[in-house]
């Protein structure tokens, strides 16, 4: 995405304004001179512009500037212009110039806007690191930041587990309110900045537990199972289903996954 200046909050109005006036100006000043299809033709410039690449566009504005220079110059021979039909050929010829020039604007900011507009949003898919207010990454925050534990305890020789918290046999209102829950334990349990904790998708959590051996697992278990027999249902706590799976060298978390 490109610096953002006070003309890029300005520039596709004036723009608009331009062309929409040159494009009148045009039509009054050559009402009944011309055949009417003329006039089909600024619709046919419309949908060519805004239908092809920036560069494609470019080259059409190119093209059509050279052709109606020669055009003029073809007319004003053929037709033995006079000084004055000239200096209003050369007058018109201008205001047409401006068109095309402020249509191929108008074409080019609006196409640079669509793909600002796709760029932010690839960039806030990627940048959004918490999902939730309880500190949960997004699945796609989680396996990049998965990805360097995983290298960083391979190289340590450290032990670790991943957990998958599976919320499938909750109905869909209880599922949304215990991914939020679940959430908050974990976060209140694990230890921030080194353990990690996703969220899959809204029936799946993911918990990755780094340089942790079975001890701190039991301690970590003994603490979840108190919060969660304090803050939840006793029906809901049964339909959780967990899977968890010791690290012993995995320095992928595809392998990780694949074998879980």
């Amino acid at each position: 995405m490109h610096k953002t200046t006070k003309w890029d909050s300005f520039k596709i109005p004036v723009v608009s304004i331009i062309w929409m006036l040159t494009m009148w100006l045009l039509i009054v000043l050559s009402f009944n001179e011309v055949p009417y299809f003329y006039y089909l033709g600024l619709g046919v410039l419309v949908i060519l512009f805004f239908s092809v690449r920036d560069r494609l566009a470019f080259f059409f504005y190119i093209i059509l500037t050279i052709t109606t220079v020669f055009y003029f110059l073809y007319l004003a021979f053929i037709e033995g212009w006079s000084v004055a039909e000239q200096l209003s050929g050369i007058g018109t010829h201008f205001l047409i110039l401006i068109h095309l020039f402020s249509l191929y604007s108008l074409s080019k900011y609006i196409h640079q806007f669509q793909e600002d507009n796709k760029l932010l949003k690839i960039r806030i898919d990627q940048l959004e690191e918490y999902i939730l207010e309880e500190g949960i990454l997004s699945k796609h925050e989680f396996e990049k930041q998965a990805e360097l534990v995983l290298s960083t305890m391979g190289r340590r020789e450290e032990t670790g587990f991943y957990i998958k918290i599976d919320l499938a046999k909750l109905n869909k209102t209880v599922r949304k309110k215990m991914i939020k829950s679940l959430g908050g334990m974990l976060y209140t349990t694990l230890r921030k900045n080194f353990d990690l904790i996703g969220q899959y998708d809204d029936k799946t959590l993911v918990v990755l537990l780094q340089n942790t051996d079975e001890k701190g697992l039991e301690i970590i278990n003994g603490r979840m199972q108190h919060l969660m027999n304090e803050r939840l249902e006793e029906e809901s706590v049964q339909k959780i289903k967990w899977n968890l799976r010791k690290i012993e060298g995995q320095k992928k978390f595809a392998e990780l996954v694949v074998e879980s």
